[in-house]
């Protein structure tokens, strides 16, 4: 096959992700995709892959279904490793999962957040960090500061959850895709995790009513 027809076959992955499953998803993507520029990579140290700088976020606005704002990364799923069109022996379309975090209000800092997030993960995937692995759900994220540059918030920690309000994973010609939902959290509130479970974490801020969005300016429920 030539270059030029898997061009074309990867792009129509990367269409079908943006122009089909996501509108279906999430609704209207808002004003388009926030790519991650160089800068995000340079903060660790590393020089991107081209290809990388495509990708980025999706800033979803609230809709008559949905009265949150939703941001969702896209690029991760790109099947990068393939050679020739169809799906990966694995399964899984590139890393095999976006990122999604969702707020009450719009959140300047989500955009950012998630190109950090999305650039370590790539790293990761190319073996820049051996010992490091890829996102899972069930995994606790140290953010090692306050969630936003604004103020200081309690917000220090992210779960990866699988979504329940929206489908958790999609198909793409490459493979599936699995949705992993970013949900805030407080160290205390991690700290009752450690103790205990993330179920009965995940219950209490359920019950806090913060669940499954994250508030920077929330205070901890511990």
């Amino acid at each position: 096959m030539s270059d030029q027809a898997f061009a074309q076959w990867f792009e129509h992955v990367w269409s079908e992700r943006e122009d089909r499953v996501y509108p279906q998803l999430f609704g209207a993507l808002g004003d388009g995709v926030y790519t991650a520029g160089p800068g995000v990579y340079q903060r660790y140290g590393k020089q991107p892959h081209p290809g990388w700088l495509n990708h980025g976020v999706f800033a979803c606005p609230p809709n008559p279904t949905r009265n949150s704002w939703l941001y969702v990364t896209s690029g991760l799923s790109n099947p990068w490793n393939l050679d020739a069109p169809g799906r990966d022996p694995s399964g899984f379309s590139g890393l095999g999962f976006e990122l999604v975090i969702e707020t009450s209000e719009p959140a300047d800092w989500a955009v950012p957040l998630l190109h950090n997030l999305m650039a370590y993960e790539l790293l990761v995937a190319v073996g820049t960090y051996p010992d490091a692995e890829l996102f899972e759900y069930g995994n606790r994220i140290p953010l090692q500061a306050s969630i936003t540059p604004q103020f200081e918030s309690a917000i220090r920690w992210l779960l990866v959850e699988q979504p329940k309000h929206y489908p958790s994973a999609f198909e793409l010609p490459s493979g599936r895709v699995d949705l992993f939902h970013l949900v805030g959290a407080t160290e205390p509130e991690v700290e009752l995790a450690r103790n205990s479970d993330q179920e009965m974490l995940v219950a209490l801020l359920q019950q806090g009513g913060v669940y499954p969005r994250t508030d920077a300016a929330r205070k901890s429920l511990r």
